[in-house]
């Protein structure tokens, strides 16, 4: 199992939230996907996971990953 942590932007309501899981679901080796709208931080569990993969996903439904500090 492994785990990717994402800091994503725009995350603003339960809306947001099931957007996100339901987008993020479809990608293989996922398993889990938790978002904490007050942080904006995804955390997906899973096999296999492509951190790529996901950022772009989150990125193609209004939710890029904040820019590094």
């Amino acid at each position: 199992m492994s785990q990717e942590i994402i800091l994503a932007q725009n995350i603003k309501c339960g809306g947001c939230v099931t957007r996100i899981q339901e987008s993020l679901a479809t990608l293989a080796g996922v398993s889990s996907i938790a978002v904490d709208i007050a942080t904006g931080q995804v955390t997906v569990n899973g096999t296999t996971l492509s951190r790529p993969a996901l950022t772009a996903n989150l990125a193609e439904i209004g939710y890029p990953e904040k820019p590094r500090s």
